[in-house]
């Protein structure tokens, strides 16, 4: 990876992200998208790697982890917000005994072939979830093969979720999509639908997603960036909220919740670019330590207060 001070141009003196940015703004602005998305759709099924479906997996087994270390009740009734095509995460907690999974996201995604897509390659790693789980690898296949028990909202709207509802809420890469004050009204609504001692998992991407393309920057290249008309163009492509882990868990406190766990170990490779980053104002006062996380997991309870 180029160091953080590399910037190698397009022509036109553009950089590669900004290139991305600027054909997500044109395509932006057709018309008629969710109707085109569903015709492809209808004659070429959505297919995602292997590998996208093993990192998903890996999340989410991390996630099931840290909640059943925490005694959450996977019985109940569990929340994804942003299931995006495959419900991989949620698969697991299906297989982990949850009632019924209600699925969310701002789009129509998924379908019942990207479920069928999420459960042959949950199927796939079937042993090593077993171990984990601690069950004969056969109780999972019959339980993968059972009637999946879901709701799809599309989009969701919390206000309709009756108060004290859920069991579970949980997100994969998300919270960082959503604007400051977006999230803390959802973190209010949260804490009404989930049932007293019901508990929340977010796992956070704190890196600059445009570097997930363009690989000659660093992972924390947004921060050299003012809130002026390029990180706007750049906001409308792709929002991302550059909130830091310390911004997160200052958000759980400031709504109420219970912290039971708030990991986010700061990345080596970042603490060093960090050191020859030109970081825009409103973060050159912030500890380098809190800014070089580049991946956070948050499990939190409400407690009856």
């Amino acid at each position: 990876m180029a160091s953080a001070g590399t910037r190698p141009a397009c022509p036109g003196g553009l950089i590669m992200w900004q290139v991305q940015m600027l054909k997500r703004l044109v395509k932006s602005a057709v018309p008629f998208q969710d109707d085109m998305r569903r015709l492809k759709r209808r004659i070429v099924p959505y297919s995602d790697t292997t590998d996208n479906g093993a990192n998903a997996l890996s999340v989410g087994m991390v996630q099931l982890r840290m909640l059943r270390e925490a005694g959450a009740n996977f019985r109940g009734d569990v929340l994804e917000i942003g299931t995006g095509w495959l419900p991989i995460v949620g698969l697991l907690f299906h297989l982990a005994g949850a009632r019924h999974l209600v699925l969310t996201d701002i789009r129509r995604l998924m379908d019942e072939s990207t479920i069928a897509r999420a459960k042959a390659l949950v199927a796939k790693f079937l042993p090593q979830i077993a171990e984990d789980f601690a069950v004969p690898v056969n109780d999972l296949q019959a339980r993968l093969e059972e009637t999946l028990s879901y709701s799809y909202h599309v989009p969701w709207r919390a206000e309709d979720q009756p108060d004290n509802s859920l069991d579970i809420i949980f997100s994969r890469t998300v919270l960082e999509h959503l604007p400051p004050p977006v999230l803390e009204a959802y973190l209010r609504q949260f804490w009404r639908v989930l049932r007293p001692g019901g508990m929340m998992c977010h796992n956070v991407d704190n890196s600059d997603h445009w570097e997930h393309q363009d690989k000659s920057i660093g992972r924390l290249n947004f921060l050299r960036y003012e809130d002026g008309v390029l990180w706007r163009l750049a906001s409308v492509a792709a929002y991302q909220n550059r909130l830091r882990h310390s911004d997160y868990v200052a958000m759980f406190a400031r709504t109420g919740w219970t912290m039971l766990l708030a990991d986010g170990p700061p990345d080596a490779q970042s603490l060093r670019d960090i050191k020859a980053l030109p970081l825009a104002r409103r973060w050159r006062d912030r500890d380098p330590h809190d800014l070089a996380v580049l991946s956070s997991n948050f499990v939190l309870r409400k407690d009856a207060s």
